[in-house]
């Protein structure tokens, strides 16, 4: 209930200008944006309040995940932010910018950036902008020979590393197109998030004359399509190559192995020469040893001049030279 004109004319002032930022509000304006790999970009917000008094939160998020808050209360205070997120004020147009640093694949996407009055109530949405951020990646291209497992000869396109995953690749002979020459395509993802696309094109058995094969391929990272050209002649070479290198393996192994039988046999051999007979394999019968019957016992005493005294007793059978009388 007013109790005077000069409110309800205050009031209804006030409820005018509430909804006029409402109105405001459900404006969403939407950017959209590329940069390459390894760039930043730099996300902006229209700041609308005059008033230095407002309390006043901004903030930026992608999809639902708030990546970076701010509030200002007579100056700006971080609430919030990501390592790679920088929040920007320019005071001269009031107008704010987040730089998002070092951008990569999974940075692609929908961010929302959202002014919002927090005092004097009502809670006010001043401005929300969407900027959609495409992040891409050129495509390395380089081509090779491959052999299949059935001895065929075959080229083989690859682009790696791109995003987004679209594509085009043609096949030229010689300068011209080669038609229906895409059947044999090969797409995977890799672990960053970035795609690879292989071609093959098979050659015949044998070419008389040299041809240049060319890979062309278009992506929306390029200013331009890119090509690279290989010639039947390396392929052929590079096949003769590997067969001759094949053989000259399977002869060295087979050399090897020989060797190293040729070298056991050998050590063997002279380890059974070199090994000594044990006494039971030796057949030497030990001759007997006879003792010198005509040899005299001879007994030298400790006494006298030393001389020798023979002995009482002979051998059976011989004579003492004492008792020859």
């Amino acid at each position: 209930m007013c109790f005077s004109l000069a409110c309800c004319g205050w009031m209804l002032l006030w409820s005018i200008f509430a909804f006029i930022n409402v109105m405001h509000s459900t404006v969403h304006p939407t950017t959209t944006l590329y940069y390459h790999q390894g760039d930043s970009s730099n996300i902006s917000c229209n700041y609308l309040s005059s008033n230095n008094a407002d309390i006043i939160t901004v903030r930026l998020q992608k999809n639902t995940n708030v990546l970076c808050s701010y509030m200002r209360v007579k100056s700006w205070i971080n609430q919030s932010c990501a390592d790679h997120i920088r929040f920007i004020w320019i005071p001269e147009t009031n107008k704010i910018l987040f730089e998002l640093s070092n951008l990569q694949i999974n940075d692609t996407g929908a961010y929302s950036c959202t002014v919002k009055r927090l005092t004097p109530p009502p809670e006010v949405i001043l401005w929300e902008e969407i900027t959609i951020v495409n992040v891409i990646v050129s495509p390395v291209l380089f081509m090779s020979c491959v052999e299949t497992s059935n001895g065929s000869l075959m080229i083989v396109c690859s682009s790696e590393g791109f995003y987004p995953a679209a594509l085009h690749q043609l096949w030229m002979r010689d300068g011209e197109i080669i038609i229906n020459s895409n059947n044999n395509e090969i797409y995977s993802t890799n672990t960053d998030g970035s795609f690879t696309h292989k071609s093959y094109l098979e050659l015949p058995s044998q070419m008389f004359n040299e041809t240049i094969f060319t890979c062309w391929i278009n992506h929306s990272s390029l200013n331009e399509p890119i090509m690279a050209n290989l010639s039947s002649t390396v392929c052929y070479e590079t096949s003769d190559l590997a067969l001759t290198m094949n053989v000259w393996f399977v002869v060295s192994a087979v050399l090897v192995v020989f060797v190293v039988i040729t070298v056991i046999a050998v050590t063997c051999k002279c380890y059974r020469r070199a090994k000594p007979r044990s006494a039971v394999d030796v057949g030497v019968t030990p001759e007997p040893v006879f003792q010198d019957n005509m040899q005299s016992f001879v007994l030298y005493s400790s006494l006298g001049d030393h001389h020798p005294v023979p002995c009482s007793r002979s051998p059976s059978g011989v004579s003492s030279p004492l008792n020859a009388d």
